[in-house]
């Protein structure tokens, strides 16, 4: 029997199955990548198919502008004509041309201070005007609230007043105007008490007080023409009761005039 040859490898036969086992194994490994590399793909393929965030939320159009009427301001308050604007621009309002009015009061007549009622501003900012309307010419402004006025007459919306501080005569619209007595009340004289006499103011603005002398409280400021009831004399002052009125107290004598032919009791007769 023939005896088999034994393989003999090499070194260099080693080297080479070193080889080609590397070269097999690289090959392997490239087919692994190469298809998890087309798996990528075709995963990348799939996510393609969502939309785009743009599909969401789409590009946003032109707004149209809105007409002139939808610009044009709704509910706007004008302000008050004659009181000052708390919130004006720092630039100038238009000017509106302002007249006199031919026909406006410039003093009182007799029966008007008669049946003068005192008053006083309520706002500050207030303006006078020389006529009965927003129209006229300013004859004074920035008045105060708390000035005080006589109030001789209405005409509208405004009445015909004199600031009793500067005695000016003019116009203030009735709203920003308190009357703290009735305006027009005269009285014939049938409300005199007995055993008074008539007497008639002759001041333009004459105080009321609580006792015969200039250091008690006033109660009001009465005008010229306005009549009333003496009671007694009580050193340079008369206790008197104001016509057409319930209110009572101190005058000072000199400037009441007494009714002609009467003559005032003293307080101690």
């Amino acid at each position: 029997m023939a005896k088999r040859k034994k393989l003999i490898i090499t070194r260099e036969g080693y080297l080479f199955l070193a080889a080609v086992g590397v070269l097999l194994l690289a090959l392997i490994i490239i087919a692994v990548a190469t298809k998890g590399f087309g798996a990528c793909n075709t995963e990348k393929n799939v996510e393609s198919n969502i939309p785009a965030a743009s599909d969401y939320h789409p590009a946003p159009t032109a707004t149209p502008k809105p007409t002139p009427e939808e610009t044009e301001p709704t509910n706007v308050e004008t302000p008050a004509p004659d009181t000052p604007d708390p919130g004006a621009a720092s630039s100038p309002a238009p000017t509106v041309p302002l007249s006199d009015d031919p026909n406006a009061l410039t003093e009182p007549t007799a029966e008007m201070i008669a049946g003068a009622a005192e008053g006083k501003l309520t706002k500050s900012g207030v303006n006078m005007r020389q006529g009965p309307s927003t129209g006229t010419t300013i004859i004074a402004t920035g008045l105060k609230a708390g000035t005080k006025l006589t109030v001789y007459a209405e005409d509208g919306e405004f009445y015909f007043l004199q600031v009793v501080e500067t005695k000016k005569y003019g116009y203030i619209a009735k709203k920003f105007v308190k009357l703290l007595s009735a305006l027009g009340e005269t009285s014939t004289g049938n409300d005199q008490p007995e055993g008074t006499v008539r007497g008639t103011i002759t001041s333009s603005n004459l105080a009321l007080r609580e006792g015969p002398g200039v250091t008690n409280k006033s109660l009001g400021q009465y005008y010229e023409g306005k009549l009333v009831y003496i009671f007694h004399q009580e050193g340079d002052y008369y206790y008197v009761l104001v016509a057409g009125t319930d209110v009572k107290g101190y005058m000072s004598a000199q400037f009441i005039k007494v009714e002609e032919g009467k003559t005032v009791p003293t307080k101690d007769s």
